[in-house]
């Protein structure tokens, strides 16, 4: 038997194999490439990550400091506004004492405490001072002491102690 045709060669793997496996080749270093791309934004998405947990970090401590200001800010504020009530009532506190003393009394030293006021001055007649000025001061504070010396024929020196029971809590 003898053919008409002359043998070709055979091969092991037909071309379409060769197809399969060019595509598979490609296939892995796509794969390959996308998973370095991937690491690559990986890595850096991580170090974006720890810069911005820095920045928080440094944020959360920049507020913390700011709020600590605000708040010394706040208690200056309120230190200020309760020092201009109790200067104005202080103020007012003066204003209706020395309403209170009549035009026969003359005032030389006036002593401002919390508790206590210590007025010194001159009348002409303890009788004067104990009409016109002891009442409004006894109406004003728990205990009143009033001292006299003479001086010359007609003036009297006085001292006059006036206190104010301090509240149980206060010291």
């Amino acid at each position: 038997m003898y053919s008409f045709i002359k043998p070709r060669k055979k091969y092991s793997l037909d071309s379409f194999t060769y197809m399969w496996l060019g595509f598979i080749v490609l296939i892995s270093v796509l794969l390959v490439a996308v998973g370095l791309y991937i690491d690559r934004k990986n890595r850096l998405f991580d170090e974006d990550l720890k810069n911005y947990k820095t920045m928080v970090t440094e944020i959360s401590t920049e507020k913390k400091n700011i709020k600590k200001e605000i708040n010394k800010y706040l208690q200056a504020h309120r230190s200020m506004v309760e020092t201009k009530k109790f200067n104005k009532s202080i103020e007012n506190g003066i204003k209706n004492l020395f309403s209170l003393i009549p035009d026969q009394i003359k005032i030389n030293k006036l002593y401002l405490k919390k508790y206590e006021v210590k007025i010194f001055g001159e009348t002409d007649s303890p009788k004067t001072y104990k009409l016109l000025l002891e009442p409004p001061l006894q109406s004003i504070f728990d205990k009143s002491k009033v001292g006299f010396t003479k001086k010359g024929e007609n003036n009297y020196i006085f001292s006059s102690y006036n206190y104010i029971k301090r509240l149980e809590n206060e010291k």
